[in-house]
């Protein structure tokens, strides 16, 4: 029952940030597409290094999501006992929202002229978020020299 009460929380929680997601991940990656400069005016290198700004926020935002979500998913199992099995579910969670973010980013951009910093910054940030959940799970003391901010990380 402790199983299935916590992967209805992660699919809850994943549901919540598919839609929040969206906003956090503009916000975070806002410098980048001001250093990434107007469309038309702008060179290829003043575009790809305003491109790894937006994703340096992204990412960073994003991967405080991963770590919340696999710290939570490794105490539930060693706290309140709860099977194994909830790692698939965390990990889907995870990248689901970034993933769903990612298409509709790609679908929208291929309407405009020019191309936008933020939505070629998630294509880095989605693979250093499959990169980040892997680490963190597997090295879990990561997380807490980054993200010690986060609630649960180093509980």
């Amino acid at each position: 029952m402790k199983t299935l009460f916590s992967i209805t929380i992660l699919v809850v929680l994943g549901i919540i940030t598919n839609f929040i997601a969206i906003f956090i991940l503009n916000i975070a990656g806002l410098p980048g597409t001001f250093i990434a400069g107007k469309p038309g005016k702008r060179s290829i290198w003043q575009f790809i290094f305003g491109s790894f700004i937006s994703a340096i926020g992204q990412s960073f935002v994003y991967l405080a999501y991963t770590a919340f979500v696999v710290n939570w998913t490794i105490l539930v199992i060693s706290e309140q006992g709860v099977n194994f099995i909830i790692w698939p579910i965390a990990f889907l969670v995870v990248i689901f929202p970034i993933s769903l973010n990612m298409i509709r980013a790609r679908v929208e951009n291929q309407e405009m002229e020019h191309g936008n910093a933020q939505t070629e910054a998630l294509v880095l940030t989605f693979f250093l978020t499959l990169i980040g959940f892997f680490i963190f799970v597997f090295i879990p003391k990561i997380m807490e020299i980054i993200y010690n901010w986060v609630p649960y990380i180093g509980s």
